[in-house]
């Protein structure tokens, strides 16, 4: 059975991208500035819009962990934000702290910091964002906001970026600040998968456990599909290599297919964990249990090999 091909029926998701870029410039030492200059001379704020350039470098990074394919895309040497003077000069700074993620009721938000305690003086023009991504240094997005740094001043820089997302009928938005677990913890195994309809299907779950029930999301949100944070956050920034070799993804351009077999009436995505479900008997390429969870499908009835879920970037 194929499942690189773009046909089949997909629950879809609009993902509209966006963000901006925070310079904050305050004092050294603001211990030993006087009182009544606090206000005038310690903290200076800026925050300039970017643009978005990476998008389909970051879809085929994440192809690369998920479904062992390569990387390429452009690179960089280091990830951090690297600004350019009014010189010419370049510098780039490290994130001071991990990316971090947050959500709302209908968005993603992963925030990257650096900062520069040096005493070096100059002007920055132009910003650009360097992400990690299936252990790829990545440009991402570009910013144009003029900041002046003194050699007794400390630069911080956070850049913003916005996933906002929009699910079509018939698959939720589920918001996790943290990664959540999911899938169906499993008993007793039972070798290779004999459980799935589509018997074409089982060479690419190979493994099958019985005795499984559902997990975290999975016992939350049943007879539900749901697609949830942590995949968006994953995208723009993840610690994860290579994974093995499969076709359950691709992408073109901006937009993102994530193939799910329907041979059962559930199919759970991970990272690098594909796994399907029904009656108790899990089939599986990873193992069974999925965290964090990506995507649930659910799938009452039996009417084709696949299915799968279509993810469209825009900013």
């Amino acid at each position: 059975m194929e499942c690189n091909k773009l046909s089949g029926r997909f629950l879809k998701v609009k993902a509209k991208v966006s963000g901006f870029l925070i310079a904050k410039i305050e004092k050294r030492n603001t211990s030993e500035i006087k009182k009544y200059d606090l206000e005038k001379t310690l903290v200076t704020i800026k925050s300039k819009k970017n643009t978005i350039t990476g998008l389909s470098y970051l879809l085929n990074a994440f192809q690369r962990y998920m479904s062992g394919a390569s990387y390429l895309g452009a690179t960089a040497s280091s990830s951090g934000i690297v600004i350019t003077t009014t010189t010419g000069q370049t510098y780039t700074l490290s994130f001071s702290i991990p990316p971090g993620a947050s959500t709302t009721e209908n968005s993603a938000i992963v925030s990257f910091t650096v900062m520069d305690d040096s005493a070096n003086s100059y002007t920055a023009t132009s910003e650009q964002l360097i992400t990690t991504s299936a252990g790829y240094n990545i440009p991402i997005a570009t910013a144009n906001l003029s900041v002046t740094k003194n050699s007794d001043e400390i630069l911080t820089l956070t850049w913003i970026i916005t996933i906002t997302i929009s699910p079509s009928p018939g698959i939720i938005y589920i918001p996790t600040t943290t990664g959540q677990p999911g899938g169906w913890g499993c008993s007793s195994f039972a070798g290779n998968c004999g459980a799935c309809v589509e018997r074409s299907a089982n060479s690419l779950l190979p493994t099958q456990w019985n005795g499984c029930n559902p997990l975290g999301l999975s016992s939350q949100y049943t007879q539900t599909s749901f697609v949830t944070t942590q995949l968006f956050t994953d995208i723009f920034y993840n610690t994860y290599g290579a994974g093995p070799s499969n076709s359950f993804t691709s992408y073109v351009s901006t937009t993102l297919y994530i193939y799910t077999l329907y041979c059962m009436e559930y199919f759970v995505v991970g990272p690098v964990n594909f796994t399907s479900y029904q009656n108790g008997a899990s089939c599986f390429t990873g193992g069974s249990g999925v965290n964090p969870i990506y995507v649930q499908v659910y799938i009452p009835t039996v009417s084709g090999p696949y299915m799968g879920v279509q993810i469209e970037f825009a900013t």
